[in-house]
């Protein structure tokens, strides 16, 4: 007599059951993988920064063995925004003023990379930046992420002796971390990435000192406008 033999498998309510859990898992181990991978990214971005103004400093000691003047942006040239500087220091319009870097320098967290330095002036650069910055100390922040795009000339320019939440200075909309954290690298090439709950103007500034200042902002569009050094 042969002996039945029973299959044994997933009902359909065990089966969603298994798909709830796993949806649950996924749900809770999300936030802490993106927080990962925004620090790594974070690190990466903030280690180009360091490597752009390392290049504009090693460039302004070459220029000043040669007798001319520095290309540290200043309030008094017609930068609209900074993908023109970055442009023009990459060689768009006049002689590569920057060795030992690429465009991609100038992109990360989710925005490609410009393919050479006119097409940086049109896209691919996730850098906003501070005219006027020759006269400041080391401390001084010189680019940061654009996704920190609520800071104006008055935020470096008033006093430093109350530290004041600048969380609210993110935009949650605006790559390459919305209102994750924001990456900058200071005059003396020392850079660091700031979450959003360690966000204030203290962390930002660190107790820097400056002339008169302004703020150029990257943008993610078309740039019309430049200037020179």
């Amino acid at each position: 007599m042969k002996k039945s033999t029973k299959l044994s498998a997933f009902t359909l309510i065990e089966l969603l059951i298994v798909i709830a859990v796993i949806g649950i898992l996924a749900g809770m181990l999300f936030p802490a993988i993106k927080a990962v991978m925004n620090s790594a990214q974070g690190t990466r971005v903030a280690n180009n920064g360091k490597q752009i103004v390392t290049a504009i400093t090693s460039a302004n000691i070459d220029r000043e063995a040669n007798s001319k003047g520095d290309i540290w942006p200043t309030v008094d040239k017609s930068w609209s925004d900074s993908n023109a500087y970055f442009a023009r220091l990459m060689g768009d319009g006049g002689k590569a003023e920057l060795t030992g870097i690429s465009t991609s320098m100038f992109a990360g967290g989710g925005v490609e990379a410009a393919s050479d330095a006119a097409d940086l002036k049109q896209k691919g650069n996730i850098w906003s930046m501070l005219a006027g910055i020759a006269v400041c100390d080391d401390n001084m922040p010189f680019i940061w992420t654009r996704n920190m795009d609520q800071l104006t000339d008055s935020d470096f320019n008033t006093s430093q002796d109350t530290e004041t939440d600048w969380a609210d200075k993110l935009n949650d909309a605006e790559t390459p971390f919305g209102s994750q954290q924001v990456v900058l690298a200071r005059k003396g090439a020392s850079f660091q990435v700031i979450k959003t709950k360690d966000l204030t103007s203290t962390t930002f500034l660190a107790s820097s000192t400056n002339g008169s200042v302004k703020v150029v902002k990257a943008i993610a569009g078309s740039a019309e406008t430049g200037g020179e050094f």
